[in-house]
Formats: structure tokens, sequence, C-alpha cells
């Protein structure tokens, strides 16, 4: 198994589902199976083979999950870079992994040009509205000039993704996940009973990091769909709840002590959330019996990986 597996059955099973839902952006696995295929091809025509790192600067946005598929099935390597790390540190992480390709969106795009600049060989896509910056290709013209390719088929030896840990102890170091090791986590997520093929997943949590990852990747497996916002914020997450009939959430404790205090969340219709998954750091037993008793008819749940 794969990284892309889960897109694969999808497109077999159930192509008219609701794959991705991004402000007022609504698509199908069809639609999205197309997309990832054509920006496999790009990437490819960019420049960057099997094996060779394709980097992300992103906030939250359907194109961000397109893009872990994408480099998959182009046969690449994703190394999504962390969005709170100053410009120096994300540019010793390209220089240490050697990205052939970096896509940022209008909130990186300032960075983008800077980190192209200091480390030569990156070619910049912009993958977000509005007109694209000189010097970067367009997301959007990519997909549409290309023609899509088959899977490449990984293996589960395969690199998929480099992850770069938060350096808070040290330099940061990059982690080498494999198709079989992000998949097995997966797995073991599904077979607990997390987010099953009826799931609805706000991703809240940035999408760089593999708390939120962890997450997307059984929900890629199981077919559920896949709500974003661009980044958390108490409202943001209770209004995506009520509007998309969110069944299942990943927040890190202080984001959920952040949502159960929040003044008006009783204003908000939370009743389709199931689950509230938690990780990334230890929840006291205050936030949590907090959080338990505002919202007494969801299960909370600590995944391991």
């Amino acid at each position: 198994m794969n990284i892309t597996h889960g897109l694969r059955r999808a497109l077999q099973v159930n192509p008219n589902g609701l794959a991705i839902v991004c402000g007022e952006r609504r698509r199908n696995w069809r639609e999205v199976g197309e997309r990832v295929a054509r920006l496999a091809s790009a990437i490819r025509g960019l420049g960057a083979d099997n094996g060779d790192r394709v980097a992300i600067l992103s906030l939250n946005s359907d194109r961000y999950l397109e893009l872990y598929l994408a480099v998959g099935w182009a046969g690449a390597v994703i190394v999504p870079l962390n969005i709170r790390w100053s410009p120096i540190e994300n540019e010793d992480a390209l220089r240490d992994c050697r990205a052939t390709i970096l896509f940022v969106d209008k909130a990186f795009a300032a960075v983008g040009t800077t980190l192209a600049g200091a480390i030569p060989g990156p070619k910049l896509v912009y993958a977000d509205e509005g007109e694209t910056p000189e010097g970067m290709e367009s997301y959007e013209t990519l997909i549409a000039r290309s023609e899509p390719v088959p899977d490449a088929m990984r293996t589960r030896d395969d690199l998929a993704g480099i992850f770069y840990t938060g350096g808070t102890t040290g330099r940061s170091k990059g982690v080498m996940l494999s198709h079989g090791n992000l998949m097995a986590n997966a797995l073991n997520a599904l077979g607990e009973g997390l987010w099953p093929s009826s799931t609805v997943y706000l991703h809240a949590a940035p999408m760089f990091h593999l708390a939120n990852g962890a997450a997307m990747y059984s929900v890629l497996l199981s077919g559920g769909s896949n709500v974003v916002i661009q980044g958390f914020t108490p409202d943001g997450v209770a209004a995506a709840v009520q509007k998309e009939r969110v069944t299942d959430v990943l927040l890190v404790p202080t984001m959920i002590q952040m949502f159960v205090d929040h003044p008006t969340l009783g204003n908000y219709d939370l009743s389709s959330l199931k689950r509230i998954a938690y990780g990334a750091s230890v929840i006291s037993d205050a936030v949590l019996m907090r959080a338990m008793k505002a919202l007494p008819h969801v299960e909370f749940t600590q995944p391991t990986a």
C-alpha cells in the first residue's frame, strides 16, 4: 500500500462522493482524482523525478490536500514546511532536503521568493487565488495545461515524506517516513474505529503537522469527506461544524481549551460532532473534564502512533 491507495479506492467505489470542501469550493472524488493526476504530471514536468523532494509552505487549503496526494502520485517526496518558522529556519530545511520545487500561497509568496533567491534551484509555484507573482508558476494553470499521468505506484519501502521536528531542543531534524510507515499508522487508527467512511473530517490543525496528517491519511484510506479551514479559531471551527455537519476533528489541547471556553460556543449547532481526537501534547485533567462537560455527546480520543 502507498499513500495514494485511498484515492484510487475512492475513485473505484465512490467517485461521486464528496471529497473536499474549502470555502465555497466543493469537489467530488472524480474531480479530485483528475486534478491530482494532472498536478502530478505538472510536478514531473517541473523536473521532479522519483524520490525528489517537493516542499510546501502554506496555510491550510484544499490545494494542500491535493498536493499531499499529487506528490505521491508523481513518485516524489513531500516536505511540509513549518509556517511558524522564520525564513532562516525554513531555508535550513530546504537546504537539508534539497527540494526541487516549492509551493507557496499568498501568505508566504514573499517568503518563497526570498528562499528561492537564497537557495538556487527550487522552482516556485503559486498555489492560491489572485495574480501569480513574478517568477512563479500558477498552480491552476499547471493543472489546466497538463495531461493526467498514471499513479507512480510507489512501494511501501519508498520514501513518502520528510517531516521536520520542532527543533525545540536542538537543530530541527527531517524525519523520513516511508509509504509503509504512514499507511501502517493510518490502518492502526482505522482498526480502532477512528475515522470510518462516514466521517466528515475538519482540517483545523495545521496541515504541515503530522498531528493532522495522521488523521488525514486515515480519512483518505476510509474515503471520508474533508472540510478545510485556513487556520484554527474557535468560531471558525464551530461555524464549519455547523455548516458542513462535521463529525470529526483533531485538535491539540490548547485548541480544545480555547474552543470549549469560547463565550459564543452555545450559539452554534454542534450536534453532528461525534469525535474529537487530540494529540501533540498532554491534555490536563481539568481541560478534558471541561471539554467533556461542554460537549457531552462527543467522544474524546488520544490516538497513539
